[in-house]
């Protein structure tokens, strides 16, 4: 029997291990690993995104494809979370190696649309990080984004980000909110006919989509449309904290 004395020591052994246990299944089955870095995100655990990419590394220069993704993936939810909180050299890093672990998947399948998707957005993330390298990551994420279009048109990740990209992407270079907005609403017709999840591990966006959804009608002026838009983001993922938020 553990005494009195000795049992918090014992919790705490009890936790560290369950928490190795955790992770480790996370960095063994990449469908987990990514349904994790989305939690994570919309929770903005940063601390838990950190743990997910150390766990998924060595997926970087795997020949296993789903599992470079995966990797990637989290990344991604990294470096959007940075982004966000404005840890800029925590974005690049991310950023960085999301692109890298992409290169080789795609060198491998060049017709791994979700590949090119992915990797469009993250250089299109990195590009709002400013300075030197904007226009040149902004100009890599439309040449990934290429492909993907090219390959999977009607793939609603791909029209997702297609929507980033002009929604974000300065006017002098292209960039048209409200096009950005049409391509919203096109990402969420796309999910839905879609039942709003593909199979695991490429089943990420509905829930932005719809947020995104929400945003453009907030800046238009129709708050009714806006809310619901936030409420069926927060129906498809309840710990999406953006949406919670902007239905305050």
């Amino acid at each position: 029997m553990i005494s009195l004395t000795r049992a918090p020591m014992a919790l705490l052994c009890v936790a560290l291990v369950c928490g190795a246990v955790a992770a480790q299944a996370q960095a063994t089955d990449p469908a987990a690993a990514m349904d994790s870095a989305q939690s994570a995100f919309f929770k903005r655990d940063a601390a838990e995104l950190a743990r997910l990419a150390a766990a998924t590394a060595p997926w970087a220069k795997s020949t296993n494809p789903t599992e470079v993704y995966a990797h990637a993936y989290v990344q991604f939810r990294a470096l959007q979370a940075a982004v966000g909180a404005k840890r800029n050299k925590d974005a690049a890093e991310s950023g960085a190696a999301c692109v890298s672990a992409l290169d080789g998947a795609i060198g491998r399948d060049p017709r791994f649309a979700e590949a090119f998707a992915l990797q469009s957005a993250c250089y299109g993330y990195l590009a709002n990080l400013g300075g030197f390298g904007a226009i040149r990551n902004g100009s890599r994420s439309g040449k990934s984004l290429e492909p993907a279009l090219a390959l999977a048109p009607q793939n609603p990740r791909v029209i997702l980000v297609e929507g980033f990209g002009v929604y974000f992407r300065p006017k002098f270079v292209g960039g048209d909110e409200a096009k950005g907005c049409e391509r919203f609403g096109a990402a969420v017709a796309a999910f839905a006919e879609r039942g709003n999840r593909d199979p695991a591990p490429y089943n990420w966006g509905a829930a932005e989509a719809h947020y995104w959804v929400g945003r453009c009608a907030a800046k238009a002026g129709d708050a009714a449309a806006a809310r619901r838009s936030f409420e069926a983001a927060l129906t498809l993922a309840p710990q999406f904290a953006a949406a919670t938020a902007a239905l305050k």
